[in-house]
């Protein structure tokens, strides 16, 4: 570079040298020696070639610049790469590590998914199981209500018979019978007893179970231990016990009654249907009468068999202790009762109650027998139930009655039927404890309760019922009797004289 601005000078110097001298050229032009003028020739010429060279130097030191200034760009442009690469790796590696996170996310997310699915799925099945369960809570509801209006209305019947009783004794009106209450069971009911004091019913049904409801509180318990039907049913309250009787024959006595009733001990009794079972006044015998023909009497202590008392030719369908306890009456399918003395199991007489039997000869089939049996209070009258004057055995078409006997004398003094039409048969009956009169339960075409005086043979009030009653049982206080039925239910009814409810009182 120095170089070139050195010759540049020279260059420039001789240049103005030779302009500066005008008469040198020319006099050279005609007077100087050759060797002088190709000497200015050649000074010239080179001259010239200054000039160029000096050009090509500058354009080459220019070209030179441009190339320098393009490898520092270049280089520049190195760096500048050189940071892109290491940026867009660090780009890719950050990239690579948001993938993996994204991956996780994204698998993450897809189980999360799954899962709200599942959960969605259970919600919208829960709906339709939760729109499900408002009518039965609605219900639910309106039941509860139904029932608080019946406790409600008990505890109001209640009242007023304690008001009406505070005035003065009250004697039943069978007129007046009406229902109390009811007690609803899935199968049909066969047998029922008040307990002593009047709050329970014990109850035997075609679920052979054995059953205590609770009269205020309803349904309580409900206790296996049969292997057929459970048709008949006593207490022991010496003991504290009951004993229940099945269509397999089986005498089950249970204990705890207060509490949770439990199988005592179960002993085979018949062969077949067991009807029938009473217990002794002193609480000591239990007697049964069954399809086998027999009547047999067992401990009730201990469940040993007493004494067998054969005789009977058909099917024994009922059993009753006299109220002294010296004698027992068993009463058969056609219609024979036999008096046994207690103790020594001697048979002492036979009873005709014939006319409750009858022999079907077109259905080659009997009907009938004793499905009654009650003694009055004073053991001077016995009565026993059934179907009299049967048209029909196989539809069960006859006339219910009560044979009623003058038992001391052993003479029939009446058969008693209903004072309205009716069609069926007498299925229970008992002596009221205080009041001179019979009452009875039973059903065919229709069901009724019938009540008979002593001396009348027709009854003088009947009180329909919904179903066929199997048995019936009265209250201690001789104002209520419970009704085993057909159709599934208890049913508790009031003898008591309707009692008005006081008038409301005048507006002030």
């Amino acid at each position: 570079m120095k170089w070139f601005q050195f010759l540049s000078g020279c260059c420039l110097a001789l240049l103005f040298t030779i302009q500066s001298t005008p008469g040198l050229a020319q006099e050279s032009a005609t007077s100087e020696p050759l060797p002088l003028q190709f000497a200015r020739r050649d000074l010239t010429r080179w001259t010239t070639q200054v000039e160029v060279s000096v050009k090509t130097v500058v354009e080459r030191q220019a070209a030179l610049d441009a190339a320098s200034k393009a490898v520092a760009d270049a280089k520049a442009a190195q760096q500048a790469a050189d940071k892109a690469v290491v940026d867009a790796a660090a780009a890719i590696t950050a990239a690579e590590l948001a993938k993996v996170a994204a991956e996780k996310a994204l698998a993450d997310a897809v189980e999360k998914k799954k899962v709200a699915d599942a959960a969605k799925a259970a919600a919208d099945a829960k709906v339709p199981v939760a729109e499900q369960a408002v009518k039965p809570a609605t219900d639910a509801k309106a039941a509860a209500e139904n029932a608080a209006a019946l406790v409600q209305q008990q505890l109001k019947i209640a009242q007023e018979r304690v008001a009406a009783i505070e005035k003065g004794p009250i004697t039943p009106v069978p007129a007046t019978t009406r229902l109390l209450n009811t007690l609803t069971h899935d199968r049909p009911v066969m047998a029922c007893r008040f307990d002593s004091l009047g709050n329970s019913l014990f109850v035997g049904a075609q679920d052979n179970s054995f059953h205590r409801w609770d009269i205020f509180a309803g349904p309580m318990l409900h206790q296996p231990g049969h292997g057929s039907w459970v048709g008949a049913i006593q207490l022991l309250p010496k003991l504290n016990q009951a004993v229940t009787g099945g269509h397999e024959g089986k005498l089950t006595w249970w204990g705890d009654l207060d509490s949770t009733p439990k199988v005592v001990r179960t002993v085979d009794a018949h062969k077949g249907y067991l009807r029938a079972i009473a217990v002794s006044p002193d609480g000591t015998l239990v007697a049964t009468g069954g399809n086998d023909n027999m009547v047999r009497v067992w401990s009730a202590a201990d469940g040993s068999l007493v004494k067998e008392l054969p005789g009977h030719e058909r099917h024994v369908y009922n059993v009753a202790f006299h109220p002294s306890g010296k004698f027992l009456i068993s009463g058969d399918l056609v219609g024979v009762l036999k008096q046994w003395e207690v103790g020594p199991w001697t048979l002492i007489r036979d009873l005709d109650a014939k006319v409750l039997w009858k022999f079907d000869a077109g259905f080659q089939a009997d009907v009938g027998g004793i499905r009654a049996i009650d003694f009055s209070p004073d053991g001077k009258l016995l009565a026993v139930g059934g179907i009299t004057e049967v048209s029909n055995a196989f539809a069960g078409v006859g006339v219910p009655a009560v044979v009623l006997f003058d038992f001391e004398a052993g003479k029939q003094l009446r058969v008693m039927k209903p004072k309205d039409n009716f069609q069926g048969s007498v299925y229970s009956l008992r002596f009221h404890p205080t009041e001179p009169f019979i009452v009875a339960a039973g059903g065919g075409n229709g069901a009724s309760l019938w009540f008979w005086k002593y001396d009348e043979e027709k009854s003088f009030a009947d009180v329909k019922l919904p179903g066929v009653a199997y048995d019936m049982t009265l209250h201690p206080d001789g104002l209520r009797l419970a009704v085993a039925m057909f159709d599934k239910t208890l049913r508790i009814y009031d003898m008591g004289p309707k009692i008005e409810p006081p008038p409301a009182p005048a507006a002030k």
